[in-house]
């Protein structure tokens, strides 16, 4: 009883000081000039045919705490205030990954699955296995640290679609090839969600040092979240479409919608369950259930705009640019990219061979899959929040130090790796679809 008396009486006085210093405002401020800004970046992106994630994941850099702190004109208050509620915004993170999860979901038809046969679930399957094993194998070979082996060959499994479906678009790509790319990165982000979902308890128990770990921490546990998540998604999807199927009203879709995702994201939460997997199977259930197309997706498509671009900003103030100019962090993001790229690629083949797909399949289609942002990036942001307590002393080939955490290491090889897939991957894709014989008139 007198630890609750105590703790209301400091919630109290918190609640004063954020009064009596205007807290609310400064969000205000804060907010108001990130989307001022993000509309500079889409109108550069456009301009200049970069893709728009990238655009504001480095208008975050630029806006990071190491960049504000150099500024002369600005007051130490006034940088303490931009850091403290910079630090503060990870509700944004959790609605945006929330609505991400969702859209991914809602891309997975099983229809569309069951038409392109064993192909794409050997190529998908194995291209993101792939890179898991491959970076997992080679980070942990100049690190010896397995937590951040396992936490970045996870992340590596996914794949952005958003770029290789520009370029596709872009070039009028039409063919075997291109069709097989397009049905991969839709699901594609499923299966890293899964990986990611039982290799970070695992990981995260190793960072903590928590002793032996049972089979009960390493697998089973995991495995009931994964499971309980994907029932409840399902549920909470299946009612919610078929509660919206029977509006027409567009304020009552889009509040139903809403409520529904981040609703998801509540209960998950609550029953410690994973947000992203629940949120998934809430979209597949909207896709796969449906008697009718509920006509969700201009919404969808409008109210993530503000919010995916104050994530991918906010994303890239939390990088910092003393850590990306050492030694040992450009070794490890360069032996993370190889690897990568070489566990995809590979990987991809492997699966395309194994279930006899044509010629030109098994040679180009790893080739569009190797852009990584989006789940990726925000899959980081949870290591970075969930991977606290301790300085961890990294080092690369036993001697070149690695300076930071490994929450902060692992976000920031995330970031750092994405800008550079997001510029030879689209590339990459372009040689695919020539070489395929694929690209169209444009």
């Amino acid at each position: 009883m007198d630890l609750d008396i105590e703790l209301v009486h400091k919630l109290q006085i918190m609640r004063e000081w954020f009064l009596v210093h205007q807290a609310s405002d400064k969000v205000i401020y804060i907010i108001g000039f990130l989307i001022f800004m993000s509309l500079l970046v889409v109108l550069l992106a456009k301009r200049f045919h970069v893709p728009i994630v990238v655009g504001y994941v480095f208008l975050g850099i630029a806006l990071s705490v190491n960049i504000i702190e150099w500024l002369p004109f600005l007051s130490e208050e006034a940088k303490e205030w931009y850091a403290f509620t910079t630090e503060s915004f990870d509700y944004i993170a959790t609605f945006a990954l929330a609505f991400i999860a969702f859209t991914i979901g809602s891309e997975l038809s099983l229809k569309i699955l069951k038409s392109l046969g064993k192909k794409i679930i050997y190529i998908a399957i194995l291209e993101a296995t792939g890179a898991f094993i491959i970076v997992a194998l080679a980070t942990f070979a100049i690190t010896k640290t397995l937590y951040l082996s396992l936490v970045l060959g996870a992340i590596a499994s996914a794949t952005a679609p958003a770029a290789t479906v520009m370029v596709l678009k872009e070039y009028n790509a039409e063919g075997l090839l291109t069709s097989m790319i397009l049905a991969i990165v839709g699901i594609d982000d499923g299966i890293a969600l899964i990986i990611f979902s039982l290799v970070e308890p695992l990981a995260l128990s190793l960072y903590l040092g928590q002793g032996d770990i049972s089979i009960v921490h390493a697998l089973v546990a995991p495995i009931i979240e994964i499971g309980g998540s994907i029932l409840t998604g399902l549920l909470i999807g299946y009612l919610s479409q078929k509660f919206i199927s029977n509006m027409e009203d567009k304020t009552k879709k889009i509040l139903t919608l809403v409520s529904t995702i981040i609703g998801g994201s509540a209960v998950a939460i609550f029953l410690h369950l994973s947000p992203l997997i629940t949120n998934m199977f809430i979209g597949f259930a909207y896709r796969n259930f449906a008697r009718k197309n509920l006509g969700i997706a201009e919404y969808m498509e409008t109210l993530t705009v503000p919010l995916y671009a104050l994530f991918f900003i906010l994303a890239g103030t939390e990088i910092r640019l003393d850590s990306i100019a050492s030694a040992g962090f450009l070794i490890l993001a360069f032996v993370y990219t190889i690897a990568r790229v070489i566990g995809k690629v590979g990987g991809a083949s492997l699966g395309a061979y194994l279930s006899d797909a044509p010629e030109k399949i098994k040679k180009y289609v790893g080739l569009g899959l190797l852009p990584q942002s989006g789940v990726a990036i925000a899959l980081a942001y949870t290591v970075q929040k969930h991977f606290i307590g301790g300085q961890s002393n990294l080092t690369v080939f036993n001697n070149i130090e690695l300076t930071d955490d490994v929450g902060l290491l692992v976000f920031n090889t995330l970031l750092f790796t994405a800008a550079l897939t997001e510029v030879f991957g689209p590339l990459a894709t372009k040689y695919a679809i020539t070489k395929a014989g694929e690209i169209g008139e444009h």
